[in-house]
């Protein structure tokens, strides 16, 4: 678990760099909204995009409740798009996996519960790594090749993205294996849906981008 745990803290690193990107568009289109003020009729133009682009999503209501803030730099780009909601995928899992680590170390855990809890937070600090490793990725992609090196690349993200919610879903598996409260199984299920969630939409949103 040792080796998770160093991948974790690498992941945490770096993740401030992968936001930057998402952060700084937003604080330009701030920006540049004061000024020429976006209407709400464009606005509602870009939120219908995220809509539409979110319908064929696997949690579209989820895709459009996180990805509609960010109307005004999405705008009508599917790239921006896609690349927002793996941002944003990254962003929750980091918050769930937080919240898994800090629930590990409660001190009334039974020994069965303590061995679930490890082997999801290998599961989890696993396909953390893997969102991360899409995120930095699709940073340097443009969407204009679909034929050569983007293709494998975005063919590599499709990859890591799935591997992420396989671990996400085998995390929960130890449930059944282990006796575990059941309130603490409703904790760890919330985490881990949650995060699984996002990372099954931006993956449904690579699929359509590259489709």
């Amino acid at each position: 678990m040792a080796s998770y745990r160093s991948t974790f803290f690498s992941i945490l690193l770096s993740f401030s760099l992968v936001m930057s990107t998402l952060h700084t568009a937003i604080a330009a289109s701030s920006s540049s909204s004061s000024s020429s003020s976006i209407s709400t009729k464009t606005l509602n133009t870009y939120k219908i995009f995220i809509k539409g682009y979110c319908s064929s999503t696997t949690y579209p209501k989820n895709c459009y409740k996180f990805l509609s803030p960010y109307a005004s730099v999405i705008k009508t780009s599917p790239l921006i798009l896609t690349r927002a909601s793996i941002y944003i995928a990254l962003k929750e899992t980091s918050k769930s996996s937080y919240a898994l680590k800090s629930l590990s170390k409660v001190k009334d855990l039974t020994h069965n519960e303590t061995l679930v809890m490890k082997d999801c937070l290998e599961n989890v600090y696993s396909s953390l790594y893997r969102v991360k490793q899409s995120a930095m990725s699709v940073k340097g992609l443009n969407g204009g090749d679909k034929s050569g090196d983007e293709a494998f690349e975005w063919s590599n993200i499709k990859t890591w993205m799935s591997a992420a919610i396989t671990g996400y879903t085998t995390c929960t598996d130890g449930f059944g294996e282990k006796i575990v409260r059941a309130s603490l199984q409703k904790t760890i299920s919330s985490r881990v849906t949650k995060a699984k969630d996002l990372v099954s939409n931006a993956l449904s949103v690579v699929n359509k981008f590259t489709y």
